[in-house]
């Protein structure tokens, strides 16, 4: 034993001759064709992705609300400083910014479209008219009246905002089933029910 040499715990638990060795995993870059990405990476891939898909439904509906709101605002506002009252300008901008909205938006999105369409005309014509001829309305009596002259001028363009959306919502769904791949339409698709008698 005095001419051995003791062997330190970090020998003691180095490889052993007896261990087999790790295969080398071959690559597909030595056989010509790209690497396989570690199921790490693969991950992270799939995460980037949902994040840009949410990020991009983000913007979508950004730029739904600004089409929605904005153009009606821009078109009330031009109104108002070319002369007393909303008119042409305000119902081209709340048709056009309505139908704009639905064809960004998402299937569920269309439909809050089309229900808060005549809820944003009314409120910006009567906004408008507020902001811009505030010294008539001092009175009670004088609002109200005002408020019902409002309902009645602002409904055509609601009914025409309405009926934009819609147009839109009914052309994206026609496009959506024609870009439905035809497999699930033809022969391939559903099996047949035939009948148990038989």
């Amino acid at each position: 034993m005095a001419g051995q040499r003791a062997r330190t715990p970090y020998q003691e638990a180095g490889l052993r001759e007896d261990d087999p060795a790790v295969p080398a995993q071959r690559s597909r870059a030595a056989d010509g064709g790209e690497q396989a990405p570690a199921p790490g990476v693969r991950a992270q891939r799939a995460g980037a992705a949902s994040r840009r898909k949410q990020q991009a439904k983000r913007r979508g509906a950004a730029a739904a609300v600004l089409a929605a709101v904005g153009l009606p605002v821009l078109g009330a506002v031009a109104d108002e400083l070319g002369g007393p009252g909303v008119g042409i300008f305000f119902a081209v901008a709340a048709v056009l910014g309505t139908a704009v909205a639905a064809a960004l938006c998402s299937r569920a999105g269309r439909w809050w479209v089309v229900t808060a369409a005549p809820i944003v005309v009314l409120v910006t014509a009567a906004g408008a008219e507020y902001l811009f001829n505030s010294g008539k309305y001092q009175d009670t009596k004088q609002l109200g009246t005002g408020a019902l002259r409002w309902v009645v001028g602002a409904f055509p363009v609601m009914a025409a905002a309405v009926g934009a959306a819609l147009l839109v919502a009914v052309v994206k769904a026609v496009l959506g089933r024609r870009r439905q791949p035809e497999g699930r339409s033809g022969s391939g698709g559903a099996p047949d029910r035939r009948s148990r008698r038989g």
